[in-house]
């Protein structure tokens, strides 16, 4: 082609010539002479015909259905290759391995005709993400348990905080929140939340929702303003979503023994720290650096703690006993049958006398249909009035051990064990008093 060009460009030849000279026809030299376009036209594949052919449009039928069908209980390739053998045994002509390269384009052109596409977004400094998830740790039994934890990340920076509960509720992410912030001495202006029962008490039209009472006033007194996720929406705070599953990686592998949350919790935003002293993933700049740009852009804490805790009214039975959610917690004798007020931590139940007197303060329990029994405000009691023991109810709660011992004895004599019983249980439990009596008798 460039040889023709030239002979008609430079040397001035004419057609006829360079027909003469080359050997090419007339059309050929013609066309090579009137060419203005040099560029080549893409390649197209040939399409070689398959032996999977007839079935496409029945494997296409398939995957297309199940766009509407729960993900996991969609067609593998494996699936896909089994019903055509048996319903299809006599068109099917090719292996598994056919099948399934087949349907790994097909489902690609599927799905990414369904999927939206995503921008990549570029937050503030200063806002947060807010996320709970699952984790399992051992008690001081060595019993595996599972808890919650609660994680703030803040995608501006990458860096986030970490603090575990035992459960998922309104005291525990008040609790969790306030710790972290306390531990910045900053509040993140703008957090964003999943549509949690702990925080929402109704989600409305578009992003109309109703908080919780306690969830509204924790977020004026420091001034946060919440933000929520449309439902099923948990890409809109990816940046906590990666780090949730971050952090249970790294920070909870090998599965953790946890005998104090509040010192584990401690620890973790120690680890926390020393996690942002690596290079961000993007920004080639450490985390920590990043961060500092982060609190700057955050509000000053408030001066006065908001107080975590919920109040609750309740009716004691006739042993003194209080029922909150599933479980149950001793008071005290002389409040049987007696109205009383509970003050309800992430951490703790305490009992309170209509004058808000503290009467006991219990573990609070997270494991359905369990009970704590402080049995010091019932042996207190019944230690100055001995003759009115057996007549208690608490009385049956006794291990048998000291219903048999306290039976014999005489007024004097059960005042006295009740007063050592009493001693016992200022530092040890119930069943160590037992123990103890065994060991005397």
């Amino acid at each position: 082609m460039k040889y023709i060009r030239r002979m008609h460009d430079v040397e001035g030849c004419s057609i006829r010539e360079i027909m003469r000279r080359s050997g090419y026809h007339y059309e050929t030299v013609k066309k090579y002479l009137d060419m203005e376009d040099f560029n080549l036209p893409p390649q197209l594949p040939k399409e070689i015909p398959s032996l999977l052919d007839p079935l496409k449009p029945i494997i296409d039928e398939w995957l297309e259905n199940d766009l509407k069908a729960p993900r996991k209980q969609r067609h593998t390739a494996k699936r896909v290759y089994d019903r055509l053998k048996e319903e299809y045994p006599d068109q099917l002509e090719v292996k598994l391995r056919t099948v399934q390269y087949y349907v790994s384009q097909k489902k690609k052109e599927l799905y990414i005709q369904k999927s939206k596409g995503y921008i990549p977004l570029e937050h503030p400094a200063g806002e947060a993400q807010v996320d709970f998830c699952q984790f399992f740790y051992y008690d001081s039994a060595n019993t595996l348990k599972e808890g919650r934890k609660l994680t703030v990340s803040f995608p501006q920076s990458n860096g986030a905080y970490c603090q575990v509960f035992r459960g998922e509720n309104q005291e525990c992410l008040l609790q969790g929140l306030q710790n972290i912030m306390k531990h910045m001495n900053k509040v993140p202006y703008r957090m964003v939340f999943d549509n949690l029962s702990a925080a929402v008490s109704h989600i409305g039209s578009g992003k109309e929702r109703i908080l919780t009472e306690g969830f509204k006033r924790f977020v004026e007194h420091y001034d946060i303003k919440p933000v929520f996720c449309n439902t099923s929406a948990g890409w809109e705070k990816g940046n906590v979503e990666c780090k949730v599953g971050y952090e249970r990686r790294n920070m909870f592998v090998p599965v953790p023994t946890i005998l104090n949350f509040n010192e584990f919790n401690k620890k973790l935003f120690e680890c926390c720290q020393r996690d942002m002293q690596r290079e961000h993933y993007r920004k080639e700049q450490l985390i920590a650096e990043l961060f500092e740009a982060d609190k700057k852009a955050m509000l000053p804490m408030n001066p006065i703690d908001f107080k975590v805790a919920r109040f609750h009214t309740a009716k004691a039975d006739k042993y003194g006993k209080v029922m909150f959610e599933t479980n149950r917690y001793s008071s005290s004798p002389k409040l049987a049958q007696e109205a009383v007020y509970l003050e309800i931590t992430s951490d703790t139940i305490t009992i309170m006398d209509k004058q808000y007197n503290p009467v006991v303060t219990h573990s609070r329990l997270y494991e359905k249909d369990s009970e704590s029994m402080d049995w010091l405000p019932y042996i207190s009691l019944m230690a100055k009035r001995p003759t009115a023991l057996k007549y208690t109810g608490f009385y049956q709660e006794l291990p048998q051990i000291w219903q048999n011992y306290l039976s014999d004895l005489t007024p004097d004599e059960k005042r006295e064990a009740l007063l050592t019983l009493n001693t016992i249980l200022q530092k040890h439990d119930i069943s160590a008093a037992a123990d103890a009596l065994e060991v005397a008798l």
